[in-house]
């Protein structure tokens, strides 16, 4: 193998004059999680038993000294740097590899040193190649602009050397999540994500990397993405680049966004050509976002209306109010279209805004679908004179969704421009009417109202601050919360209350509180397979206990208590994920426990279909959990991820808000 030279190479030859003996044998690697050294180092990672995980790191068997290592870097324990980096010079390259990730993910500034220290740049027989991989990915999550600059300024690598393209590619991408970026690499990174030559991982993530950043200012290289977005084969690298298209904001850019979604391509690339029309001028690109709207892909129609709520003007009304007229439209992108008209019919076509109103109003009527009621309900906050109907809708449905929207959109209205001119004087009774609403949803603890509200206030925004003053009521409501179950909403009350008291806000991370359920992974394999049966179709997916014990065995305990059933689909993002297992529907409920967050080096977001749990922040998940439309690696080591689709991505792709989850059934 030829050798291979960082910018920190000399420095790192010097310390590593001396190599260790090294041995690579992955059988002895294999472990089992019926092995009770296995459930302890497991165990102790869980109860982020520190001093427990540290014995296990001088153990005489390699595997456990890799689990120790990850388990630290699955939980962020900074204070394990310096154990972690004598890993570094462990025999076995697999406890290398594991301290790499594990001081990676921790991504304290003093493991750069060591890592540094640990590449091998002299590599003749590629026993350290993939370990140095590593080692450039770790750097990015803990490094410094200095050795930032040291690895973007190597340009000597080639084509046929994939681990070290891809090991500086996924350094740049890491530095770049944390706002480090390097301008010289951005012509190489171009390079990396157009041309064929490289792989399909370097390719991604270079792709990832012009899609995310703004600071990669995409126009100077407009005809090599042009090129590549007709040119590329992978899907996931494709819908990438055609995001960077669009960051271009020519008329010629526009010009081929349009030919590429002319061609039909895959609906998640067409997704990203509508999100990308943000990025040009109105009247250039209504056109293509009026096609969108009557794309049979409910994603791609969603987008279509969402370019027009945003970007519409007076010259859409006509056009918008045809589509209406036309029929056809799901409920999820109707709602969207009627918003968009609201936003952009003047002030002085009071009819014509009566009208819309009132045939919103039959559509809420009409619905016996909460999740449509409310998507209709959230248009009304464009006519402030619809608070009280609001309130008496919110009265009327038990479902916690209305409860959410409605207060949702009556502190909306009151933020609305024409607030003050409908209800004028500072003694008009509107102030009492939404205070005492307001109240009456304190009172009865709804979890998203109080989030909601809490929020808002937090913003000081709109009129209703001067007169509605929430502090005592918000503290006596978090008097009934019930931890951990509603430590969401319990830290935005605080961050609130924090901010108006000023002073620094006591949040809340639950302690440990729910051990593994080892009996219910005990004659279960590797892989378990479960069927997701929903009213849509049929996903299945692959469970993966040995990464993700506790994570695994509270979704298997969850699956044969039969709580997923009759569950909604209560988020959607067309191309990023979809969300379920809410036992409110609206994304703020819970149990009454919560479970730890679990990482490991073999399971990441680089690939479309993950499973992963969703969270409020450190290590409160519990039942709520998401499915990824495409590849998202910004979201390693952040979530817990213990699981993948293997079918399904057809129901997928027509899945929305609102959708039920008739039952979830365990295969093996």
């Amino acid at each position: 193998m030829m050798i291979r030279i960082l910018g920190f190479a000399m420095l790192a030859c010097s310390l590593n004059s001396c190599f260790p003996p090294i041995e690579n044998v992955s059988s002895s690697l294999e472990y089992s999680l019926k092995d009770p050294v296995v459930k302890q180092i497991f165990e102790a990672r869980d109860k982020r038993n520190s001093d427990s995980l540290k014995l296990f790191l001088n153990n005489e068997q390699a595997k456990y000294r890799i689990l120790s290592a990850e388990a630290f870097g699955s939980y962020h324990d900074s204070t394990s740097v310096h154990v972690l980096s004598e890993l570094l010079l462990d025999p076995f390259q697999e406890v290398r590899q594991a301290a790499v990730w594990a001081l990676g993910q921790i991504g304290h500034q003093s493991a750069e040193k060591e890592l540094i220290k640990a590449f091998i740049p002299v590599d003749s027989t590629g026993l350290f190649l993939k370990t140095n991989m590593m080692i450039l990915e770790a750097l990015g999550k803990c490094g410094g602009d200095s050795t930032l600059q040291m690895i973007c300024n190597v340009k000597s690598y080639q084509s046929k050397d994939t681990a070290y393209i891809l090991g500086q590619i996924l350094s740049i991408y890491r530095f770049g999540l944390r706002g480090k970026f390097c301008a010289q690499s951005f012509p190489r990174l171009v390079e990396y994500a157009t041309q064929r030559k490289y792989s399909d991982e370097a390719r991604l993530i270079a792709a990832h990397c012009l899609q995310r950043f703004k600071e990669i200012d995409t126009k100077p290289y407009f005809d090599l993405i042009k090129s590549a977005c007709y040119e590329e084969k992978n899907p996931n690298v494709r819908m990438c680049l055609v995001t960077a298209l669009a960051r271009v904001g020519s008329q010629n850019a526009l010009t081929e966004l349009e030919e590429l979604y002319r061609r039909g391509l895959d609906q998640r690339i067409q997704v990203n050509i509508i999100k990308g029309l943000q990025n040009f001028k109105t009247g250039n690109a209504s056109g293509l976002a009026l096609k969108a709207i009557q794309n049979p892909s409910i994603h791609v129609a969603y987008l279509g209306a969402q370019y027009f709520l945003e970007n519409g003007n007076e010259l859409h009304e006509e056009a918008l109010g045809a589509i209406l007229q036309q029929g056809g439209l799901s409920w999820q992108v109707k709602s969207v279209v009627y918003d968009a008209i609201l936003r952009i019919v003047p002030g002085y076509k009071k009819l014509t805004r009566e009208i819309l109103i009132n045939q919103i109003k039959g559509l809420v009527a009409s619905s016996k679908n909460p999740y449509e009621k409310s998507a209709y309900l959230k248009c009304l906050w464009r006519d402030p004179k619809e608070i009280q109907y609001l309130i008496r809708i919110a009265e009327q449905s038990p479902a916690a969704i209305i409860d959410l929207t409605t207060t949702e959109t009556i502190l909306k209205s009151t933020k609305h421009p024409l607030f003050p001119v409908i209800y004028k004087g500072t003694k008009n009774p509107i102030y009492k009417i939404i205070s005492t609403h307001l109240q009456s949803a304190i009172a009865k603890s709804d979890l998203g109202s109080l989030s909601i509200m809490a929020e808002h206030f937090y913003q000081e925004s709109g009129l209703l601050k001067y007169y509605f003053k929430p502090d005592s009521s918000f503290k006596e409501a978090m008097k009934l919360l019930s931890l951990p179950r509603d430590v969401e909403t319990y830290n935005d009350l605080e961050k609130y209350l924090a901010k108006s008291g000023k002073r620094k806000a006591n949040t809340i991370i639950p302690v440990f509180n729910h051990p593994i359920n080892w009996s219910l992974l005990a004659e279960k394999s590797d892989t378990i397979s479960v069927e997701i049966e929903t009213d849509k179709g049929v996903l299945e997916l692959e469970l993966y206990p040995k990464f993700a014990p506790g994570t695994v065995s509270n979704f298997i305990d969850l699956i044969q208590k039969d709580f997923f059933k009759d569950k909604f689909v209560h988020r959607v993002v067309p191309n990023f994920v979809i969300q379920a297992g809410c036992p409110r529907g609206d994304g703020y409920g819970s149990l009454e426990y919560t479970i730890r967050m679990e990482s490991s080096r073999f399971l990441n977001f680089q690939e479309e279909g993950i499973l992963g749990m969703a969270s409020a922040g450190a290590d409160t998940e519990c039942s709520q959990f998401f499915i990824s439309f495409s590849p998202a690696p910004h979201l390693d080591g952040h979530y817990s991820v213990f699981g993948k689709m293997i079918k399904g991505n057809d129901v997928m792709s027509i899945m929305n808000v609102g959708d039920k989850i008739l039952s979830i059934k365990l295969k093996t």
